[in-house]
């Protein structure tokens, strides 16, 4: 694939742009990387997620359930991010493979929607946050102002470049920490301790392994794009333990933070859990500067995804990013009038059902088939227009997260991974054993590329 720089699509230079790789003269420092990833979960998301099955589970439940599906993310994350390390592969470039050159349509608007999903309901939430301290009403014109003023500043560090984001993260990563500690504090010191709360019972509203859906579903787009900021470390070593550390880690820590506030306030939105704990408003800018962080950097990794091919070019690579970057930003913007945070607890397991499957085939794709892992670092590019196996595996692994979970039977984030491998693993080795790919098992293409 040939830009206007005249690169190829594993050879151009433009560190930012969705068409190129990074190569290792533009990638960051491993603290620099590693800081831009932690602001990206130190954030109002992962409390609020912890808050949502503290909810529905006892303490004694929720924490297991929230280490579980933290570590599982983990694990997702590294296998993305260090294939992204070791090629400088964006997600977008990533998902060309296993999809095809114009299959990649596909992941690249459903990772692109969902992150924007995720943006307008860490917007309404951290506007409710605001306008709820002051006092202003819903649909009022102080309201109606904090809404798209919230959601500009959301937009512009993302619409610049992910160097940006490190400037405000190296802010937004300390003030948060402050925030989680103090809500942990404020409620162990209001309920007489960590014990009274561990011992505070009452029956699940749901089963354990959809309380582990709300946890890894929560994170699952964050790990499934992940490979637009792990390209930016210098090899998998730096990916592996970055990723580890924020997931099992970090993550892990604050899911936990909000399942502690959420059994001793009954409230999973960090913002009026902390106005339950008579906290200052200084708590409300460190939440900010949360809710800052991941969603620029959803919204950085959705204009990665707008503006990757086959999306026609627009005045060079960095200009269409940045346009692309700004029209999701205003699409998040547009959805948070729509109130999908009425809906969270829902949202974060369909998630599930939605990304699991392109998880599992890019992860396949990579590790499972050496001869396709060289495919990534040639020169030669995705060897298909498109790839009926990874379409026919998210088509299963969706249909079959969404009966299992919609009707809990069983985990249906697992169930949409397993479902989906399954099929993808199984195609690809019966092609790959003929010499062939399914394009032209298909019929789709007349040679192989």
């Amino acid at each position: 694939m040939s830009t206007q720089n005249g690169s190829t699509e594993s050879g151009a230079v433009v560190g930012d742009a969705a068409r190129s790789k990074v190569p290792l003269s533009r990638r960051l420092s491993y603290w620099n990387n590693s800081i831009i990833l932690w602001g990206w979960v130190l954030v109002l998301s992962s409390f609020v997620v912890g808050g949502i099955v503290g909810q529905s589970f006892p303490l004694k439940l929720s924490m297991p359930i929230i280490f579980f599906g933290t570590l599982s993310n983990g694990i997702v994350g590294a296998l993305i991010g260090a294939a992204a390390a070791r090629t400088g592969y964006s997600s977008a470039l990533l998902y060309r493979y296993t999809f095809g050159r114009k299959g990649v349509i596909l992941p690249n608007v459903l990772m692109g929607l969902t992150s924007m999903g995720w943006f307008s309901v860490i917007l309404n939430m951290t506007r409710d946050g605001l306008t709820g301290h002051w006092g202003w009403e819903a649909g009022s014109a102080p309201w109606l102002i904090a809404t798209i003023a919230i959601g500009v500043l959301f937009i512009v560090p993302a619409v610049v470049r992910i160097r940006w984001i490190a400037y405000v993260d190296w802010i937004a990563v300390p003030g948060f920490l402050v925030l989680v500690f103090m809500i942990i504090d404020a409620t162990l010191t209001r309920a007489g301790g960590f014990g009274v709360l561990w011992n505070k019972w009452f029956d699940p509203t749901a089963p354990a392994f959809i309380g582990f859906d709300m946890a890894a579903g929560g994170w699952l787009v964050g790990v499934t794009i992940i490979a637009d900021m792990a390209r930016f470390w210098k090899n998998g070593k730096q990916a592996l333990v970055g990723i580890m550390t924020a997931y099992a880690g970090l993550v892990t820590m604050q899911y936990w933070g909000g399942a502690i506030g959420a059994a001793f306030t009954g409230e999973f939105n960090v913002f009026i859990m902390a106005q339950a704990l008579g906290l200052p408003f200084v708590v409300w800018v460190f939440g900010w500067f949360g809710a800052q962080s991941t969603v620029q950097g959803g919204t950085y990794a959705a204009g990665l995804a707008f503006s990757a091919p086959p999306i026609p070019m627009v005045w060079g690579q960095e200009f269409t990013r940045r346009l692309a970057t700004a029209g999701a930003g205003l699409v998040g913007l547009v959805g948070s009038f729509v109130g999908l945070d009425r809906f969270v607890n829902w949202y974060v397991q369909f998630l599930g059902w939605v990304v699991a499957p392109i998880a599992m085939t890019v992860i396949l794709d990579y590790w499972a088939f050496p001869e396709r892992r060289k495919r990534y670092q040639s020169a030669k590019g995705a060897d298909m227009n498109l790839n009926p196996a990874a379409y026919a595996a998210w088509l299963v692994g969706f249909l079959v997260g969404f009966y299992v979970g919609q009707n809990q039977i069983f985990s249906g984030l697992l169930s949409s991974m397993a479902a989906s491998g399954l099929v993808y693993y199984v195609w690809m080795k019966g092609s790959l054993a003929r010499g062939m790919t399914p394009e032209q098992q298909m019929g789709l293409a007349p040679t192989k590329g």
